[in-house]
């Protein structure tokens, strides 16, 4: 009787080793921790799969001005988010800012942008580090035309109905810009008074000290500077 007990003792003690032990292996299988060499535990940081991010900055931002960026992500809440721009899909992405999302899941950046033209934005995890891990977790991409300040004067009464230097006849209604040495053609996107249009370059000029772009009278018109003026131009091709 003596050595029954004995060995129920064993058993029973066998029995609820193997059940101490198949809580912590069920744990590092479920994606939340794994064993390391140590004996312990390591934590991954990557972020939900279902991480949505939403991204809003305005259509428009200033050379050498900072920019505001806001957003939102739910699932990334007390995460950090990371800001990339390019200028073209040609281009590869490059890190310009990061933010911790707040506990509402909202965050709020600044950007100051350093070269003029389009570029395009986009805010991911800032753990994303493969290509696949990109292309699921990215926001989607936000467009931004970044101009430059230069100084504009307009013409147009007493040349109309002459060719331009570009081959086109001006004429009180047509849209475009005259510049010293871009090429005929050439898109311009232009700012001024809160209004923006993109307009060709279709003649030389101008050739007063100090001036960037003559608008003909109807580009003028449309942005309301008929007169000299500081305004955002941004060359878009070439």
């Amino acid at each position: 009787m003596k050595d029954l007990t004995a060995t129920t003792r064993g058993v029973v003690a066998a029995i609820a080793a193997a059940l101490l032990v198949v809580p912590a292996t069920a744990a590092a299988g479920d994606g939340s921790t794994s064993s390391n060499a140590g004996g312990g535990a390591t934590y991954s940081d990557a972020p939900p799969s279902n991480a949505e991010i939403s991204l809003k900055v305005a259509s428009g931002a200033w050379l050498g001005r900072a920019t505001r960026i806001r957003g939102r992500s739910a699932n990334l809440a007390g995460r950090t988010v990371a800001i990339e721009r390019r200028r073209s899909r040609r281009q590869a992405w490059q890190p310009v800012a990061s933010v911790r999302v707040d506990g509402d899941g909202r965050f709020a950046t600044k950007w100051t942008p350093s070269s003029a033209g389009r570029q395009q934005l986009r805010a991911l995890p800032a753990t994303a580090s493969s290509a696949g891990a990109e292309a699921r977790t990215a926001s989607a991409v936000e467009r931004v035309t970044v101009y430059r300040t230069v100084t504009s004067t307009w013409y147009g009464p007493g040349f109309y109905g002459n060719r331009t230097a570009c081959g086109q006849r001006l004429t009180s209604s047509i849209l475009g810009v005259a510049h010293k040495s871009l090429p005929c053609g050439t898109r311009v996107a232009l700012r001024a008074n809160g209004r923006s249009l993109v307009v060709p370059v279709i003649d030389r000029g101008p050739y007063a000290r100090g001036v960037t772009y003559d608008l003909t009278a109807a580009t003028a018109d449309r942005l309301g500077v008929m007169y000299t003026a500081r305004i955002g131009a941004a060359i878009l091709s070439r």
